[in-house]
């Protein structure tokens, strides 16, 4: 640039700034541009700062604030979240995966979990978080408007694991993975452990409450998918601290102080969280004596029909067994499919059933008390029938099921939170739905699955509730159901268990254990209901072992970690 002379009409000062500028280089717009940025990220708070709090549907707890910190702050967004069942590791992650979405560092993001979580996961991010989601498969597009954040991905494990979705999965490098129940991933050479290891991802959260099971070699694998190297090859660890016996580990103290470079842990003892109790009962409904006669037939018939059937007939014959404890109206239309026109036909002219009387009592009783109630049936056949019964008795109640969209399931809940005080529901309820204003629950008949009762119970018994849940369980006697409750609540004590415990235990039974038709093997093979008896008993065992390690290996995992490893910001 041409020099100007010197001015005489402006200070001294201004003037050799004039001529400093007028010398000066023409401005660098990719300089200038790098400049500005580094201006913004520098007067950007550090992690001490959490900038998603104030987006956020719900006001975390402290300790979950903790555990995000310091897992950007010192663990650089690759941890293993460990805390015991019931403490929230989803909101952990939830914390960890909004902050980093908030500070532009988590546009690409992935969350494995097991097939039955993966709409919990949805309905947490969205409804919590606020945060986009896609629950994605073999052949969905991950394309998204553009317009928009990116939507947070959700897939299945087990479809996951599995071509074409595994390569699809792998091929990308995402910003944040986020495994759940991820002591599924320890076995490297298993398929899921193939995938975990396959994915590329610069941050990586792990969720378990049991990073260690049946060997130290549990907690290695893990630990090193997050810090590859930290503690060492598997031959010098192997020398350090042992491989096998999790519960004789050699430096116990070395171990702990490696494994809190990546991994929290939190102990129900240790955290201000305290649910209110379950109070559960059981009614023992007496049929009436043709309601009697006719289970004593249809069970006749099951285990008859049994023993020639075929994978896919057992199925149907299952069917009509849960139906059947639901209650007659339910089962009726299935039998009559099934060509048993006379059970069908006696079905249908029982128009009544003594459980919709003894559920009308208990409803009273919880109105009269000022409380709402929430009534759940696994069939839709029962729950129209109980809905006319309840209209007919002039209580105030709303229906939710499956059929409804996504408007009237709203309004449905709406209307239970303030004007109703009756919720009459299919399952559909006990998804992603949190019912906290309410504390009285009937189950008018019980899944097979466990998993289910268990997902019940969580719409009400969760942080949030202010009192004691009451939990009543209407159960024919004489019915399959009675048999099922009475193993579920002498064996592992299931209405007493912390929600996701039950998970813990039943995958320790057999990894292809399926509660729901080990019972109905066990009842179809049975000569008789003495014989049913016994091999619910040896089912029971099997329970009472699963609950016994379940509890050992969470105590093996509270030696090793030692002290509570999260940190104050």
């Amino acid at each position: 640039m041409t020099q100007v002379a010197a001015r005489t009409d402006v200070p001294a000062g201004l003037a050799v700034l004039l001529d400093r500028l007028s010398g000066a280089q023409a401005v660098d717009e990719t300089l200038s541009a790098l400049v500005s940025e580094a201006a913004t990220v520098s007067s950007r708070p550090g992690y001490e700062t959490l900038l998603c709090a104030g987006s956020l549907g719900f006001t975390p707890f402290g300790y979950q604030v903790q555990t995000a910190q310091t897992v950007l702050r010192r663990m650089r967004g690759r941890a293993l979240l460990a805390d015991e069942v019931g403490l929230g590791k989803t909101i952990e992650a939830g914390l960890v995966l909004t902050e980093l979405r908030t500070r532009g560092l988590a546009d690409k993001v992935l969350v494995v979990a097991p097939a039955g979580l993966v709409e919990q996961w949805q309905e947490e991010l969205e409804r919590k978080f606020g945060l986009p989601t896609a629950i994605v498969s073999g052949t969905g597009a991950f394309a998204h408007d553009r317009s928009g954040p990116a939507p947070v991905m959700i897939a299945s494990l087990a479809a996951a694991r599995r071509e074409p979705l595994k390569a699809r999965l792998t091929d990308r490098a995402w910003d944040l993975v986020i495994a759940d129940e991820a002591h599924r991933l320890r076995n490297p050479r298993s398929a899921s452990g193939l995938l975990a290891r396959a994915l590329r991802s610069r941050f990586l959260l792990l969720l378990t409450a049991t990073p260690v099971e049946n060997k130290l070699q549990d907690l290695y694998e893990l630990v090193s998918l997050i810090a590859p190297g930290l503690l060492g090859t598997p031959a010098e660890f192997r020398k350090r601290h042992g491989f096998d016996d999790p519960a004789a580990p050699k430096d116990v103290a070395g171990l702990r102080a490696r494994t809190r470079e990546v991994m929290i842990r939190h102990r129900r003892s240790e955290v201000a969280v305290r649910l209110p109790q379950r109070l559960a009962e059981t009614v023992l409904v007496e049929p009436s004596a043709e309601e009697s006669e006719f289970y004593r037939d249809l069970a006749v018939q099951l285990r008859t029909a049994a023993r020639s059937a075929s994978a896919k007939q057992r199925l149907t014959l299952r069917s009509i067994a849960r139906l059947a404890g639901s209650s007659p109206v339910a089962v009726g239309p299935t039998l009559d499919k099934a060509g048993w026109s006379d059970l069908a036909d006696r079905a249908a002219r029982m128009t009544g059933f003594r459980k919709a009387d003894v559920f009308l009592d208990r409803v009273h009783r919880h109105i009269e008390a000022g409380e709402k109630v929430l009534v759940f049936t696994a069939f839709r056949q029962t729950l129209d029938a109980i809905a006319q019964r309840t209209a007919e008795a002039g209580v105030k109640a709303t229906v939710y099921h499956g059929s409804l969209n996504r408007a009237g399931k709203q309004r449905a809940i709406t209307a239970f939170a303030e004007s109703t005080d009756v919720l009459l529901s299919t399952e559909s309820a006990g998804e992603g739905r949190n019912l906290q204003f309410c504390h009285a629950m009937i189950n008018l008949d019980l899944p097979w699955n466990p998993m289910q009762i268990e997902q019940r119970v969580g719409r009400l018994h969760r942080v949030g509730q202010q009192h004691d849940v009451i939990l009543t369980n209407l159960v024919t006697r004489g019915t399959i159901e009675q048999r099922i409750l009475h193993v579920l609540e002498s064996k592992i004590n299931l209405f007493e268990l912390v929600v996701g415990e039950l998970d813990m235990i039943l995958g320790r039974v057999d990894d292809d254990f399926d509660f729901e038709t080990s019972v109905f093997d066990a009842f179809a093979e049975s000569a008789h209901d003495d014989e049913f008896d016994d091999r619910l008993e040896q089912l029971g065992a099997a329970l009472v072992q699963a609950r016994t390690d379940y509890l050992a290996g969470r105590s093996t995992v509270d030696a090793l970690v030692g002290e509570a490893t999260g940190e104050t910001p």
